[in-house]
Protein backbone atom coordinates (compact mmCIF):
# COMPACT_ATOMS: atom_id res chain seq x y z
CA UNK A 1 0.00 0.00 0.00
CA UNK A 2 2.92 2.32 0.74
CA UNK A 3 4.30 1.76 -2.76
CA UNK A 4 0.88 2.47 -4.29
CA UNK A 5 0.59 5.72 -2.32
CA UNK A 6 4.10 6.76 -3.39
CA UNK A 7 3.23 5.96 -7.00
CA UNK A 8 0.07 8.06 -6.72
CA UNK A 9 2.08 10.95 -5.28
CA UNK A 10 4.61 10.63 -8.09
CA UNK A 11 1.84 10.67 -10.71
CA UNK A 12 0.24 13.73 -9.10
CA UNK A 13 3.57 15.58 -8.98
CA UNK A 14 4.51 14.62 -12.55
CA UNK A 15 1.19 15.42 -14.17
CA UNK A 16 0.72 18.52 -12.02
CA UNK A 17 4.24 19.77 -12.71
CA UNK A 18 3.94 19.31 -16.47
CA UNK A 19 0.52 20.97 -16.56
CA UNK A 20 1.71 23.80 -14.32
CA UNK A 21 4.75 24.37 -16.54
CA UNK A 22 2.48 24.52 -19.60
CA UNK A 23 0.16 26.93 -17.79
CA UNK A 24 3.02 29.20 -16.72
CA UNK A 25 4.56 29.24 -20.20
CA UNK A 26 1.26 30.45 -21.67
CA UNK A 27 1.55 34.24 -22.03
CA UNK A 28 -2.17 34.77 -21.44
CA UNK A 29 -2.30 32.76 -18.19
CA UNK A 30 -3.70 34.61 -15.20
CA UNK A 31 -2.13 34.40 -11.76
CA UNK A 32 -5.40 33.22 -10.24
CA UNK A 33 -5.49 30.24 -12.63
CA UNK A 34 -1.94 29.27 -11.72
CA UNK A 35 -2.63 29.65 -7.98
CA UNK A 36 -5.87 27.66 -8.21
CA UNK A 37 -4.19 24.81 -10.09
CA UNK A 38 -1.25 24.77 -7.67
CA UNK A 39 -3.72 24.59 -4.80
CA UNK A 40 -5.53 21.71 -6.49
CA UNK A 41 -2.28 19.74 -6.85
CA UNK A 42 -1.41 20.46 -3.22
CA UNK A 43 -4.90 19.34 -2.18
CA UNK A 44 -4.44 16.04 -3.99
CA UNK A 45 -1.12 15.54 -2.21
CA UNK A 46 -2.77 16.31 1.13
CA UNK A 47 -5.42 13.71 0.38
CA UNK A 48 -2.69 11.11 -0.09
CA UNK A 49 -1.60 11.95 3.47
CA UNK A 50 -5.16 11.21 4.61
CA UNK A 51 -4.96 7.93 2.71
CA UNK A 52 -1.81 7.11 4.67
CA UNK A 53 -3.58 7.74 7.98
CA UNK A 54 -6.56 5.57 7.06
CA UNK A 55 -4.27 2.78 5.88
CA UNK A 56 -2.38 2.81 9.18
CA UNK A 57 -5.68 2.82 11.08
CA UNK A 58 -6.88 -0.21 9.12
CA UNK A 59 -3.63 -2.12 9.72
CA UNK A 60 -3.45 -1.29 13.43
CA UNK A 61 -6.86 -0.75 15.09
CA UNK A 62 -5.27 0.95 18.12
CA UNK A 63 -3.73 3.62 15.85
CA UNK A 64 -5.44 7.00 16.23
CA UNK A 65 -6.19 9.05 13.14
CA UNK A 66 -4.21 12.24 12.79
CA UNK A 67 -5.87 15.57 12.13
CA UNK A 68 -2.83 16.79 10.21
CA UNK A 69 -4.16 16.03 6.70
CA UNK A 70 -7.36 17.93 7.45
CA UNK A 71 -5.27 20.76 8.87
CA UNK A 72 -3.15 20.86 5.71
CA UNK A 73 -6.30 21.02 3.56
CA UNK A 74 -7.66 23.89 5.68
CA UNK A 75 -4.34 25.74 5.42
CA UNK A 76 -4.43 25.36 1.63
CA UNK A 77 -8.03 26.53 1.54
CA UNK A 78 -7.12 29.53 3.67
CA UNK A 79 -4.12 30.39 1.49
CA UNK A 80 -6.38 30.28 -1.56
CA UNK A 81 -8.79 32.69 0.16
CA UNK A 82 -5.97 35.12 0.93
CA UNK A 83 -4.62 34.96 -2.64
CA UNK A 84 -8.13 35.34 -4.07
CA UNK A 85 -8.69 38.42 -1.92
CA UNK A 86 -5.34 39.82 -3.01
CA UNK A 87 -6.52 39.45 -6.61
CA UNK A 88 -9.38 41.85 -5.86
CA UNK A 89 -7.02 44.33 -4.26
CA UNK A 90 -4.57 44.21 -7.18
CA UNK A 91 -7.33 44.74 -9.83
CA UNK A 92 -6.82 41.19 -11.08
CA UNK A 93 -10.34 39.98 -10.33
CA UNK A 94 -13.52 41.63 -11.49
CA UNK A 95 -16.03 42.52 -8.82
CA UNK A 96 -19.29 40.56 -8.77
CA UNK A 97 -22.13 42.17 -10.68
CA UNK A 98 -24.99 40.05 -9.39
CA UNK A 99 -25.40 37.90 -12.47
CA UNK A 100 -25.26 34.16 -11.98
CA UNK A 101 -24.75 32.51 -8.62
CA UNK A 102 -23.71 34.85 -5.87
CA UNK A 103 -22.91 33.55 -2.38
CA UNK A 104 -22.90 35.43 0.89
CA UNK A 105 -19.43 36.97 0.56
CA UNK A 106 -20.17 37.84 -3.05
CA UNK A 107 -23.45 39.44 -1.97
CA UNK A 108 -21.70 41.55 0.67
CA UNK A 109 -19.14 42.71 -1.88
CA UNK A 110 -21.95 43.57 -4.31
CA UNK A 111 -23.75 45.54 -1.59
CA UNK A 112 -20.60 47.48 -0.70
CA UNK A 113 -19.94 48.24 -4.39
CA UNK A 114 -23.50 49.55 -4.82
CA UNK A 115 -23.28 51.75 -1.71
CA UNK A 116 -19.70 53.01 -1.68
CA UNK A 117 -18.19 52.46 -5.12
CA UNK A 118 -15.64 50.19 -6.72
CA UNK A 119 -12.51 51.18 -4.78
CA UNK A 120 -14.12 50.61 -1.38
CA UNK A 121 -15.65 47.37 -2.67
CA UNK A 122 -12.21 46.11 -3.72
CA UNK A 123 -10.88 46.86 -0.25
CA UNK A 124 -13.90 45.15 1.33
CA UNK A 125 -13.49 42.11 -0.96
CA UNK A 126 -9.85 41.82 0.06
CA UNK A 127 -10.76 42.16 3.73
CA UNK A 128 -13.54 39.58 3.58
CA UNK A 129 -11.64 36.96 1.57
CA UNK A 130 -8.39 37.48 3.47
CA UNK A 131 -10.26 37.31 6.78
CA UNK A 132 -11.94 34.04 5.85
CA UNK A 133 -8.64 32.71 4.52
CA UNK A 134 -6.73 33.63 7.66
CA UNK A 135 -9.45 32.02 9.78
CA UNK A 136 -9.09 28.76 7.84
CA UNK A 137 -5.29 28.99 8.09
CA UNK A 138 -5.53 29.47 11.87
CA UNK A 139 -7.87 26.51 12.33
CA UNK A 140 -5.70 24.42 9.98
CA UNK A 141 -2.53 25.27 11.91
CA UNK A 142 -4.21 24.33 15.17
CA UNK A 143 -5.28 20.99 13.70
CA UNK A 144 -1.89 20.35 12.11
CA UNK A 145 -0.10 20.94 15.43
CA UNK A 146 -2.20 18.44 17.37
CA UNK A 147 -0.74 15.03 18.04
CA UNK A 148 -2.94 11.95 17.79
CA UNK A 149 -4.04 10.80 21.21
Amino acid sequence: MKALRRLLQLIILSAGGITLAALISNPTARFSDIAAFSGFVALLLALTLALKGHTEKRLDPSHKLSLRPIGVVLILLGAFGVFYGTGFLANGQSLPDGSGRCGSICGLILLVSQLFGESVARLAAFGLWAGVGLFFCFIGLQMAKTKPA
